[in-house]
């Protein structure tokens, strides 16, 4: 049994690119933007980056109409 099962995911430390799928961010806007906001949650390790999932997602849903606005991912529209 590894520890990945016993561990619920919202307890489990993510990183920046986790984060950036959770808030619709890339992982540079939310190491730039959004974790620097002192209402973000307190990172667990500084290099590299992590948080946990679980206040990571109390946070983006307390704060949705605040979310920093990102670069969409995906293909460019044509121009």
């Amino acid at each position: 049994m590894s520890d990945e099962s016993i561990i619920p995911w919202e307890l489990r430390a993510i990183g920046a690119e986790d984060v950036g799928l959770l808030l619709g961010l890339s992982p540079r806007t939310v190491l730039e933007k959004a974790a620097c906001r002192p209402d973000f949650p307190m990172r667990l390790t500084m290099r590299p980056a992590t948080w946990v999932a679980g206040e990571v997602l109390a946070w983006r849903d307390a704060n949705r109409a605040g979310l920093p606005k990102g670069r969409r991912r995906g293909p460019r529209s044509p121009k």
